[in-house]
């Protein structure tokens, strides 16, 4: 039977020798280099096998960003190695990647040293969830809210007051030694503490607290 000899000749030709005229191919298998780093080696000029080969490590390192002097060495030793396995039909780049990839390493789980089951001391029961400034508040009779005279109640209390006075209620300081002004004279009864008023106050969940004055003043 007759065969064209141009085919015959195909047939006779490695197809792993071709593996090296795929320099990206080449590029990724050395370890740590992967396919942006190759992209930036082949961008620099680096695109046979020979042009790594005959390299300066220096230069390479210089011309491809990210890449280092001793790594640049690396490349160019590796690159060697894989050209005369492949030459020498002992390496398939291809068959090669593809195992690599499937081949996983199972990581053994971290040990610890743990005391026996009875040595270990059983966490306190929290009874309560208030901290302890909740609770400090608590004990001054301030149930709800800061301990202090908030700039917001403050307003409500003068506001307050300057309308009571200007109804005709009763002042609790001299009104010749006070000031003049309606709102700075709730003021200066507020700050000498002699308003028998209360503040309330509500939490979140709807709970309300009647505070009295003297306690957010303290």
């Amino acid at each position: 039977m007759y065969q064209d000899p141009s085919k015959i000749i195909k047939k006779k030709r490695k197809p792993k020798l071709e593996q090296l005229e795929n320099i990206k191919l080449v590029l990724t298998f050395i370890q740590g280099i992967g396919p942006k780093t190759s992209d930036k080696m082949i961008e620099a000029g680096y695109d046979t096998v020979e042009k790594v080969i005959d390299a300066d490590a220096e230069e390479m390192a210089e011309a491809v960003s990210g890449l280092s002097i001793s790594k640049a060495k690396s490349v160019i030793e590796e690159t060697k190695e894989i050209k005369v396995q492949v030459e020498a039909a002992k390496l398939d780049l291809k068959k090669a990647r593809r195992g690599r990839r499937r081949k996983v390493v199972d990581e053994e789980p971290d040990s610890y040293d743990l005391p026996p089951a009875g040595e270990i001391e059983q966490e306190i029961e929290r009874k309560s969830l208030k901290t302890g400034h909740e609770m400090d508040n608590e004990r001054l009779g301030i149930p709800i809210g800061p301990k202090w005279l908030t700039k917001f109640e403050k307003a409500r209390v003068i506001g307050a007051r300057a309308l009571q006075i200007s109804m005709g209620a009763p002042t609790l300081l001299s009104m010749e030694e006070g000031p003049a002004e309606l709102f700075a004279f709730a003021d200066a009864e507020l700050r000498a503490g002699v308003l028998p008023m209360t503040v309330r106050r509500s939490s979140p969940t709807g709970e309300e607290a009647d505070i009295p004055l003297s306690v957010l003043l303290e």
